[in-house]
């Protein structure tokens, strides 16, 4: 959903062709694997890195804390990868993959509708989620942002969970809970940490990551904090996930994931 962080230019600045904060250090290092949904490594160790392959399934659970890599390398719409992803509410919109992106389908029209997807196999209440974001000059959008997603579940008129989410600009990175039926305004939400402007902004290749761990929610842009909160109202349950929202046009593979990776701490 859209952030507390003001209005924006409609543009993007320039895109760089790498992260803009230089190497990613333990807290933000993450590795993909070269197939949709197949993982790379077994538990994570409590930095979020995923630890070293220990023949666990194709994504899901491992026999410890759970993990899931992938790089989007099938067409879906909606978001499956054979049943590991899932969205079960009716009110929001679905998220996509095509040509090794993942990004949402809302139309922008001002609606809290983001679209979101989240992991199916268990998880435990600490529990991190990384992706590598693609963006691309010209995004209309007052507001575009990539979401991941932390403790979430729903059902067919409940969503609920902790957003941390970046503003293509990066004008924020906020953390956000939602409240269950779908948010009719601004008010509806509980702001958990809002403003957190980004310096240097934004880049192509940048890697976003969100990790919850007790009640300390905390996102990072290659390995540095960007934002951090702490709520205690989901104290367990749910997975990790990702999401998307577009408010003043459609949502776009302008900015996008081409990687995401999940893991219990």
């Amino acid at each position: 959903m859209a952030g507390e962080g003001g209005a924006f230019n409609g543009n993007a600045g320039a895109v760089s062709g790498g992260p803009s904060g230089g190497s990613v250090d333990a807290a933000g290092a993450v590795g993909f694997s070269g197939a949709a949904g197949a993982p790379i490594g077994g538990a994570g160790n409590a930095s979020g890195a995923p630890g070293s392959v220990g023949g666990a399934p194709a994504g899901g659970a491992t026999n410890g804390p759970g993990f899931y890599a992938t790089d989007f390398d099938l067409t879906e719409s909606p978001i499956s990868e054979a049943g590991h992803w899932k969205q079960s509410g009716l009110d929001w919109t679905h998220i996509v993959t095509a040509g090794g992106l993942a990004y949402g389908t809302e139309l922008g029209a001002g609606g809290f509708d983001d679209s979101y997807a989240y992991l199916g196999g268990a998880f435990p209440a600490n529990q991190s989620a990384t992706a590598t974001i693609h963006l691309e000059a010209g995004i209309t959008a007052s507001y575009q942002e990539v979401e991941l997603l932390l403790r979430w579940s729903d059902s067919a008129h409940n969503a609920i969970g902790y957003e941390c989410n970046l503003a293509f600009n990066g004008q924020y990175a906020e953390i956000i809970k939602w409240p269950g039926p779908i948010g009719k305004t601004k008010a509806d939400f509980k702001f958990i940490s809002t403003g957190n402007p980004v310096p240097g902004g934004v880049h192509d290749g940048d890697i976003f990551q969100a990790d919850i761990v007790g009640n300390v929610i905390t996102s990072r842009l290659n390995g540095k904090v960007i934002a951090t909160g702490t709520d205690s109202s989901i104290s367990s349950g749910g997975a990790p996930g990702m999401g998307f929202y577009a408010e003043g046009a459609a949502a776009s593979k302008k900015f996008s994931f081409t990687h995401f990776s999940a893991t219990g701490l």
